[in-house]
């Protein structure tokens, strides 16, 4: 064998020496990578997929829990307490009161659009909701669903069922739904329910998003399905719910609210926690083959990767050193200047080896990275005109219903010149509202609309609030955003009179340097110091507020100013007790001739 060796060329030693000491070294550290990345692989697949579980548990967890916060909020709610005790003389009274009733609902559930509905019955007949839908004719009082919630001291849920127990919707939609009684705070006595619906449709979206590989179900205390998000078929690693594992499941996660934690179990990964408020198991199941695919398909990469080094590793050695380090190097210097922020950098070494198409899919890499930066660019001047139509008040379908319904009362009771002044006042606004697409109005646009909005209000709440008007005329021709409207509908919603009083509300345009100011003040018993301190912080920073906040609307107001004119203009809110609330906001002055670009102030 010395014989041998001393007889090769020194060429060949070289050969044989560098794939004596490459190749098997290469071997090695190859195979020992391939198990620590495959562990590490599985060990990463899995907390992911414990952390998607967990996150899809979270947001399903907040969804029912957020209906019956809202339930358990309008159980004890004064308004709610007063609708229910009271005693109705006609069924016009009735309906009137359900009327007022379902406006309260509808501004207090909008915070989560993901309810469907939420509902107010009384042991006197009364009925509230808070969306559109309408009541089924049945005397819900009659109803099984209605006595086991009246019947119980806790919360009630309902697992999926189809159509709702409550409206006329679509009987191709499940829901679930939860109620609680409503005990009189006077009496002790149960005199309602409160109940809410959500449609399974929103449960099944958020999974089938974040969890396509697996199953969620939530489990009531008992060990029954009451709702799996997929039937198996579709999935490439069918799970069996058998009884066993549900055992184990409620064994394993036990009491511990809100907290998640992973079921130990073989065959599959089970992330599992009980639900807040209901005692309900919600627990996400993915089977391991799934986790383990991935590690799989690494085998067969690694030993291709191995097969061609060892095949490689004698031409390699053939190649000189530098035919090796120029590529690398010219691609290594190039990475830096794109690290640096140069992107115009091309790899121009010719070559047909494996740096060459390296290189080629490095200049490729490089044209798609300029581009994508060219896309995202357009698209975030697109998207900040959508927030700006996003932010956009809107008159809601219940402004709509409740205008009609007065002006149906209105000819009813022969009030035929109300009527057709509500009718005509509510062709105006809508009219100035749509405006042809229109963002911008004149000022003498603004007046007419707040003016059929405030006029339609009052009619609707029966006069309750008085109201005031001023502009100088000269003003007239300036234009302005439709800024008025959602400011005075914030001060009807929260002001409140003072003792023997009505809320006087008065509006006024004027103007001060270089700017417009449009002001709405209510006159009435103002707000509290934190509270107005809360607001003012909020229009002060980024901060952005709960939908449930009423600071909501002028925070979009104030987010509406700022996208097309820039910090420098906005809203603000000043209050004193016992004498009401103003709300101002400063817009720049724009003639009809001025040139506007949203967004061209920021």
């Amino acid at each position: 064998m010395k014989k041998f060796f001393r007889q090769l060329s020194f060429r060949r030693k070289l050969l044989i020496s560098f794939v004596t000491l490459s190749c098997i070294p290469v071997l090695l550290v190859g195979i020992a990578a391939y198990h620590l990345y495959t562990n590490f692989i599985i060990n990463m697949t899995e907390k992911s997929s414990i952390e998607t579980i967990d996150l899809v548990c979270d947001d399903i967890d907040s969804l029912l829990n957020d209906a019956w916060t809202l339930c358990d909020m309008l159980t004890g709610d004064i308004k709610i307490q007063k609708y229910l005790r009271m005693d109705f003389d006609s069924i016009r009274d009735q309906y009137s009161n359900d009327l007022a009733g379902s406006m309260e609902l509808a501004s207090i559930s909008t915070y989560r659009k993901d309810i469907f509905g939420v509902y107010v019955f009384g042991q006197n007949g009364g009925r509230y909701k808070s969306n559109y839908y309408s009541f089924k004719s049945e005397d819900q009082r009659e109803t099984t669903w209605y006595k086991t919630i009246a019947g119980s001291r806790e919360t009630t849920w309902f697992p999926s069922h189809e159509g709702s127990f409550i409206v006329r919707s679509s009987i191709s939609d499940n829901f679930i739904t939860v109620g609680q009684p409503v005990m009189d705070k006077a009496s002790g006595m149960v005199n309602g329910i409160v109940a809410a619906d959500i449609k399974e449709d929103v449960i099944t979206q958020r999974i089938k998003h974040s969890l396509s590989n697996g199953v969620i179900c939530i489990i009531d205390q008992e060990g029954s399905i009451l709702f799996r998000s997929n039937a198996g078929n579709d999935l490439h690693y069918p799970i069996d719910i058998s009884p066993s594992l549900v055992s184990h499941i409620l064994e394993s996660t036990g009491t511990a609210v809100g907290k998640s934690m992973v079921v130990p179990d073989s065959g599959y990964l089970v992330v599992s926690r009980t639900l807040m408020n209901s005692n309900w198991r919600i627990a996400g199941i993915i089977d391991r083959g799934f986790l383990t695919q991935s590690s799989k398909d690494i085998t067969h990469i690694v030993m291709l990767v191995l097969l061609i080094i060892a095949f490689s590793s004698l031409y390699v050695a053939m190649l000189i050193s530098q035919s090796v380090y120029k590529p690398v190097q010219i691609l290594y210097r190039m990475m830096e200047e794109v690290e640096n922020g140069d992107f115009s950098v091309r790899y121009t070494y010719h070559s047909s080896d494996e740096f060459g198409r390296l290189g080629k899919n490095f200049n490729q890499m490089l044209e798609r990275i300029q581009k994508l930066i060219s896309q995202i660019y357009e698209e975030q001047k697109k998207l900040k005109n959508s927030e700006l139509k996003a932010l956009q008040a809107q008159i809601q379908p219940h402004f709509l219903y409740n205008s009609l319904d007065s002006v149906m009362w209105l000819l009813r009771m022969d009030k035929n010149r109300d009527a057709e002044k509500m009718l005509n006042e509510l062709s105006t606004l809508f009219k100035i509202s749509l405006s042809k697409g229109n963002e911008i109005i004149t000022i003498e646009e603004e007046l007419r609309h707040i003016s059929s909005y405030l006029f339609i209000t009052n009619m609707i709440y029966s006069k309750k609030f008085e109201y005031a008007i001023e502009c100088d005329p000269v003003l007239y021709s300036y234009r302005t955003l439709k800024l008025l409207q959602p400011l005075a509908e914030n001060a009807i919603a929260h002001a409140i009179p003072m003792p023997g009083q009505k809320v006087f509300i008065q509006v006024r345009i004027y103007e001060e340097e270089d700017s417009l100011v449009l002001s709405v003040q209510d006159i009435s018993r103002g707000i509290d110091q934190e509270t107005l301190e809360k607001l003012q912080q909020q229009l002060g920073t980024s901060a952005h507020p709960d939908r449930r906040d009423s600071g909501y609307g002028l925070y979009n107001v104030n987010e509406r100013i700022h996208i097309l004119f820039g910090s420098s203009y906005g809203l603000t809110v000043t209050s004193e007790p016992d004498f009401g609330t103003e709300v101002t906001v400063r817009i720049p002055k724009l003639k009809g001739d001025d040139i506007f670009v949203p967004g061209n102030a920021l």
